[in-house]
């Protein structure tokens, strides 16, 4: 375990190192970061435009060095806007003996035989870095199927091998649950589900162990490709309850106004720093989620909640929705003045749903069709969102026409709230 003076000297021979080899820092610290021992909380968050405009794959200036080893991942961004991330090996590999070593912490143990349902390729990382991890950890059989096998394949498999723990999205784990059931009494073993890259909910908890009766539901952790290990799940967690990677990351949660929060219960926008990675530096970066500590102050892997996503971007089971998607499509608007909008995402019946608060001066006046061809245009510019829906995953897009005051603010701020995230107060 990493001591607090260790912890802080790492923390100081980072930022140390970023000031001197990045040429976006640089410009971004100018005159903030004057001394070694300048902390964290003195440093500005990062603005996630122009950070990943800076860090583009054509005259990179957030890197410390030229990339001569490791993988180039891709994450988030509208489908004409990827971001992509850049690893060295070392960088790679540190990320992953990380969160193994919280999958070992959260219950992973030697023998345990594992499918990962996880899914790679066209420069995904899931489905390596789970793979990865459970190396990592020390323990675990692994059976690299992906979520792209067709089920009968991962049926057989699970038969087969008498697996007792599947990895994957709630998607994916859901697909699967039909194939389950049909199998004949006593050929499936299941004993575990490790979820990640959506939040599971108790409804969608209930079916899983109506079809396995008393299997165990776990978060197999946090982790994005752009901003590195967030949380690590202990056996026995609520849903979106994670520990801190107190060895590799300073978590913060900051309020409306940037400032950081330390008592529990008080929501705020997660923020971490990886001081451990060094060709891509990650310091004060917006996950994308808000949280609220659990927690004293000075508790070790101190505890945190996941709340949902802030302000720039709607999640619904797979697919993301992005503010800036919609603010598109809503210029195209020409009969009405668009005055404001807000995404409000539900879950009910085991499924997400994103409604689409668009302010204007006259709702009742706003002609029939205008709704459906937005629609229509975001499904062009989102396409897993028809898909999703297709299948059964998410429920349809809706549109929900208003006045102005009809949409949710801050109560201290009085500003619009992009995002509006119902699903966890609804299973509160």
């Amino acid at each position: 375990m990493t001591t607090n003076p260790e912890r802080q000297h790492l923390i100081a021979t980072h930022l140390r190192y970023v000031a001197a080899n990045s040429p976006y820092y640089q410009k971004l610290w100018q005159g903030i970061y004057t001394r070694v021992d300048t902390p964290i909380t003195a440093l500005p968050v990062l603005d996630l435009d122009s950070y990943w405009a800076a860090n583009h794959p054509d005259d990179n200036q957030v890197l410390t060095a030229t990339h001569l080893d490791g993988p180039v991942f891709k994450s988030g961004g509208t489908t004409g806007n990827p971001k992509f991330s850049f690893f060295s090996n070392e960088d790679w590999l540190q990320m992953c003996e990380a969160f193994g070593a919280g999958m070992r912490r959260g219950g992973l143990r030697p023998g345990e035989r594992i499918a990962n349902l996880f899914y790679g390729g066209q420069l995904y990382a899931s489905f390596l870095f789970i793979g990865r991890a459970i190396e990592c950890a020390g323990g675990g059989v692994q059976y690299p199927l992906s979520g792209s096998a067709p089920l009968s394949e991962i049926v057989k498999t699970l038969q087969q091998f008498r697996v007792e723990t599947l990895a994957g999205v709630p998607t994916t784990l859901f697909s699967l649950l039909p194939e389950v059931a049909a199998a004949p009494e006593g050929t499936i073993k299941l004993k575990r589900f490790l979820y990640g890259g959506e939040a599971m909910f108790p409804d969608q908890i209930a079916a899983l162990r109506r079809v396995i009766p008393g299997c165990i539901v776990q978060s197999v952790g946090i982790a994005g490709v752009d901003y590195g290990e967030l949380g690590w799940s202990e056996a026995g967690a609520e849903p979106g309850v994670h520990r801190c990677f107190d060895e590799s990351t300073v978590v913060e949660i900051l309020d409306d106004e940037g400032r950081p929060i330390q008592e529990p219960g008080e929501a705020g926008e997660l923020v971490i720093t990886n001081f451990r990675r060094r060709l891509m530096p990650i310091v004060r970066y917006p996950v994308g989620d808000r949280g609220a500590w659990i927690d004293q102050p000075g508790s070790p892997s101190r505890r945190f909640r996941v709340l949902g996503r802030s302000n720039s971007c709607a999640r619904m089971g797979p697919v993301s929705l992005y503010a800036d998607d919609v603010q598109q499509v809503l210029q195209q608007i020409t009969e009405h003045t668009v005055i404001n909008f807000q995404l409000v995402v539900d879950h009910f019946e085991q499924r997400d749903r994103c409604t689409l608060r668009i302010a204007v001066a006259d709702p009742q006046g706003v002609q029939d069709g205008i709704g459906e061809r937005m629609l229509r245009e975001l499904e062009r510019e989102r396409p897993m969102i028809s898909d999703a829906v297709q299948k059964g995953i998410i429920h349809p897009l809706a549109i929900e026409w208003v006045g102005p005051q009809a949409l949710t603010t801050n109560a201290r701020t009085g500003k619009t709230l992009r995002v509006v995230d119902r699903r966890m107060e609804s299973h509160a």
